[in-house]
């Protein structure tokens, strides 16, 4: 009977470690889901600071430019790109500068995505987040329609090949909801390029 007793408390005790494993890893994977959606929301939610506006400018044939805190003009390469970060400015209402003004600063490269976005090229079936200054991960879709909304795929900018070609993918993916970055719920594109 002691015998009996002894392998029931055992059977019980293994259970109790069981559960109390199976109840922490889900503890721990709804904190990575929660701490994941901050992040895609810090991107969703994004208002760009209203003095950044002051910083572009426009040429006659409607190239924006950034001028950044190096001294330097960063050139939007494409629409989705300046969407990224002022969506809600029409281009028109940016000032036109001459051409003999833009030549006075020198180029210093193109601005990138904002952190954040999604990114992907006709030519890949895959979907990569932007990390930060034009630095990209492949992220896996299932996690896609919890942190960016079931519409996600309407979120994705779709780029020509050749500006694709001009980010650095990441060799880690984003596979899981802890593998998320962290997307600051503020940022203007002088401190995603790390200029002061």
């Amino acid at each position: 009977m002691k015998k009996f007793y002894f392998i029931l408390g055992i059977i019980i005790l293994v259970w109790i470690i069981i559960l109390g494993v199976l109840t922490w890893q889900k503890n721990s994977e709804d904190k990575s889901i929660s701490q994941a959606k901050i992040q895609a929301n810090n991107y969703l939610n994004y208002k760009f600071d209203s003095a950044e506006f002051n910083k572009l400018k426009r040429s006659d044939k409607n190239d924006i430019y950034y001028y950044a805190a190096d001294g330097k003009r960063y050139i939007f390469p494409a629409p989705e790109i300046y969407k990224s970060w002022f969506e809600k400015i029409q281009i028109s209402d940016i000032q036109e500068y001459d051409l003999n003004k833009f030549y006075e600063t020198p180029l210093g490269g193109n601005v990138t995505f904002r952190p954040g976005s999604l990114i992907t090229t006709p030519s890949l079936y895959d979907v990569y987040s932007v990390i930060k200054n034009g630095q990209i991960k492949k992220i896996n879709q299932n996690l896609l329609s919890t942190l960016y909304g079931e519409k996600w795929k309407d979120k994705t900018y779709s780029i020509p090949e050749f500006y694709f070609s001009q980010y650095q993918i990441i060799e880690k993916p984003i596979n899981t909801y802890s593998d998320f970055p962290n997307i600051p719920a503020q940022i203007n594109i002088n401190q995603d390029k790390g200029l002061k």
